[in-house]
Order: structure tokens, then sequence, then C-alpha cells
């Protein structure tokens, strides 16, 4: 495999001219955040396990869509993000813009599918305010704005060779998932199988040999999204992989189906080539080789192995492709307040992960899952103490501001309620903590109503995080065709 670390900075996504890459390096250096002015405390973004290098590194080991052989089917998903009053966020638009900039610029790149996901879910369901009285599906969305993209930026789809499917059902990531993993199952996987040639193996045990005719499928999916939200899936894979949102991408892999056949004849007309590229040995104890019995028992007599059939086998592979989250870099220092937030608290997704399955008592917990969450706290204590700060009311006043044109909810319209459920997202983390503590420390054991309590105190806490911080705006009329 050649070495592609560099390319899995993929060149593609880009702020004030720099990848996020560079990016990345230049806030290691730095291990913070700077906002302009210095108006905000620095604030760490990865905590103690850097997720976004494990992302990277998951990349440039495992190999990307280009690293694949000829012969694989690629398919791309893109995730979907909440639609604002019916309208593509700026965040959504990012993701897809994403995927027109690797067909545009990636040569060969054109996979088999393309996967739009996002259901119509609303506030009182979700959680957030984003989907609210929203009369389509984030998905079906998704692809009118892909489309459009795909013609202001003259990339002519062969619809013979690539097919789109857009998932409209509401569900988390798994769930999604699972309907992928279905439908290649229902309307590709088998007749992917069908195009794939015979290759010839040959099995023995203890003196006995058979051949085997197989075939073989390699399915590469390209993840697309935002870069915290795929670290988030490559963390809970790694980390609860019992509960891996990429679990039925797993499930995919295997023997699918071994098929029989009485004689050559009918593997003939499975496959006129066959003959041309596999032998299938006879049995001698027949008269023609046309008619020939090909049991799956023991060789013959001469001592040459029998034909034992046919296996069908699937296996999958993944990566990352990312787009960078538009509000870290922003010349407002209320923008990059909210963003900092927001990103606090989709850091908190593994532990929460992990902790359902606690509480299931299908996990143990992970110390490491404690120490982020101490990391995570602190970080949010110094983002919203600095609101307290004369040069805080400018960045409470600029919140106010730039949610006041969409009337995002109640909790968005005074500096107040925002502080207020910000402090409330603090005082439920700091009792998830103390209820967690010996665990987190390994200085005793938790009873199990514990940690439902600590649960609940996880969730409300990273509830009230996305309904007051996610920065995420309808994209500008203007920006509609522009990567």
């Amino acid at each position: 495999m050649r070495n592609n670390w560099n390319r899995t900075g993929q060149r593609r996504p880009r702020v004030n001219g720099n990848t996020l890459l560079q990016q990345q390096q230049s806030s290691q250096q730095s291990s913070s955040i700077i906002t302009p002015g210095q108006l905000l405390p620095e604030v760490h973004v990865q905590h103690e396990t850097d997720s976004m290098q494990s992302l990277l590194g998951y990349n440039h080991f495992e190999g990307e869509w280009s690293d694949r052989n000829s012969t694989t089917y690629h398919v791309a998903i893109v995730f979907g993000k909440g639609l604002i009053h019916d309208q593509i966020s700026i965040e959504y638009a990012t993701r897809i813009r994403t995927l027109v900039k690797m067909l545009k610029e990636e040569e060969g790149f054109r996979p088999k599918l393309i996967c739009f996901t996002g259901g119509n879910k609303n506030s009182e369901e979700s959680g957030s305010n984003s989907n609210e009285n929203n009369s389509i599906s984030d998905a079906s969305a998704g692809y009118v704005y892909f489309r459009h993209l795909c013609a202001s930026q003259d990339i002519h789809l062969d619809h013979s060779q690539t097919n789109v499917w857009v998932d409209k059902q509401n569900g988390n990531e798994r769930e999604t998932m699972e309907r992928v993993a279905s439908e290649l199952w229902r309307k590709y996987i088998k007749t992917w199988l069908q195009e794939r040639p015979l290759t010839e193996r040959l099995n023995q045990h203890y003196g006995v040999g058979w051949h085997i005719l197989e075939r073989r499928v390699d399915i590469h999916f390209t993840l697309v999204s935002t870069e915290y939200h795929l670290c988030n899936l490559n963390d809970v894979h790694h980390r609860s992989p019992g509960k891996s949102f990429l679990q039925p991408l797993v499930s995919l892999r295997g023997l699918v189906g071994s098929d029989r056949w009485v004689n050559k004849d009918e593997l003939e007309a499975m496959d006129p080539s066959y003959s041309s590229s596999v032998h299938v040995r006879s049995s001698s104890n027949s008269g023609s080789s046309s008619s020939s019995s090909l049991r799956p028992t023991s060789s013959d007599a001469s001592g040459r192995a029998r034909f034992a059939g046919i296996e069908n086998s699937v296996d999958t592979s993944w990566s990352f492709q990312y787009a960078t989250f538009p509000f870290l870099h922003g010349k407002e220092d209320s923008i990059v307040f909210l963003g900092q937030c927001y990103l606090l608290g989709e850091e908190l997704t593994p532990l929460l992960v992990n902790m359902k399955g606690v509480v299931e008592q299908t996990e143990f917990f992970q110390r490491d899952n404690y120490l982020l969450l101490t990391s995570i706290r602190r970080s949010l204590v110094s983002l919203v103490e600095a609101l307290y700060t004369d040069k805080g009311q400018s960045i409470r006043a600029g919140v106010i501001k730039y949610f006041e044109s969409q009337g995002r909810n109640r909790f968005t319209k005074e500096d107040v309620k925002i502080i207020v459920l910000l402090e409330s997202a603090l005082l439920n983390l700091g009792r998830c903590i103390d209820l967690v503590k010996p665990a987190g420390l390994l200085a005793g054991s938790v009873p199990a109503p514990t940690w439902a309590r600590a649960l609940d105190a996880l969730e409300k806490s990273m509830n009230n995080i996305q309904v007051v911080c996610d920065p995420d705006q309808p994209l500008d009329p203007k920006d509609w065709g522009k990567l």
C-alpha cells in the first residue's frame, strides 16, 4: 500500500487557504484554539485521546477508495444534518460539497451507489430544533442540493453505472447503516456476485480433497460527514464494538450462500465463460465429462479431488472523507464560542454510548471516558466563565444577534436563558462526574441505579448544549452553486 498519509488530509476541505490537516498540526503545536481578539480563553479541542489523529491513522493504514483494486465496488454514504426551516444548512452543505469535490477532482471515483441519509423528525423527537416544522427529509433536500452542485460544476453521472438511494426514514446512525446494508443485500450484492468470475480453490482434509469454485465481492464504503461526526463513528467503533454504528457494514462480511450444481452442464448455463478460466475435475465413475456427477464427497480412486460446489463471499472496508466544521475559524467571537461549545458536547458521544452499555450491562466503564468527561467539563467551565467578563458581554450580544433572524427557539432569544442552559449543562456534567468517580478512579464500584442517574445527567447536559450552541444556519442562496 502506498503512503497516503498526506492524502488523508484530502486537500479538499480548505478554510482560509489551509487544509484541515495543516490546521490540526497548527492547533497541536499551540494546544489550543485562539479566537480573534483573544476574547475567549484557550480551550483544548482535542482531549486525552486525539480522535482526529486516530481517524487519520485509520485512513492511512486501512487505505482510502483509491487504494482498492479495480474490481472493488464503491459505495458513498453522505450523513445528513437537520434542515432549518426546510433549508440546507451551512454544515450540511459542506458535507455534500466534499462528495462533489471528490467526483470532480478524484479521477476514477464513480461509486456504484451513492446514499443520502436523514429523515424528517421533529424537535420533540430529536431534542434539537433544526428539524422543526420541516416538510421534507434531510436526505431528499441533500440529494436536490447534490444534483444542483453537479449541474453547476458540470459533473455528469452515468446513471447506468452510478445509482442513488435516498433514505428518508428517521433513526440514529446504527439504524441508518442497517438500512444501507439491507438495501445493498436486496438490490445489489447478488447482482454483483453474478458479475464476478469463478476461481478454483483446492481444499484438503485428512487426505480427502475437493475443489470449490468461489467468487468474491469487495465493497468499499466512503463515509462522508463533518470531521467531529466521523471521529465519533470511529471512536465508538473501536471503544464499543458491540454498539458500533458501523457494525452493520461489518455484518455484511463472510459467506452469503453456497450454490450446488449436479453437473457441468448446469455450471455452463450459469456461467458460459467458466470453462475457459476454471478446470473442474469430473468423477472417473462417469462415462462422459458433460454428465459427470459433481458430488462434494471424497476423492475418487485415482486421487483426484471432486467438485464441492460454489461459495459466495463478501468483504467490506471503509474510509472517512471529512468536511471541515465551518464555525471554528470565523471572524465573529460569538460564532466561534458557539462552535467550541457545540463540539465539546459532541465529543461526549463515545462516553454516552459506553454508559448506555454499562446501564444495559453489556459493557464495562472505560476509564479513558472518565478522563475525557472531566477534561470536557473543564473546557466548558472556561468558556462559560468568559461570558461573565466585560468582553463576554459582546459575545452574548453577538449570539443573540446571530440567532435573531431565525427565531431558532425560545432559548436563543435572551442571553440569560442561554447562560442558564449552559450552566445547567455544567451542573449535570458535574453530577455525572461525581456519580461515576469511584469507577473512573478505580476506587470502588458504582451501583446499577447510580449508573442510570449518571446516564440521565449526561443526556440532559448534551441536550442543553445542542439546543443553544449549534451555530448552524441556512445556506445563503448565493452560495448554492459554490464548492
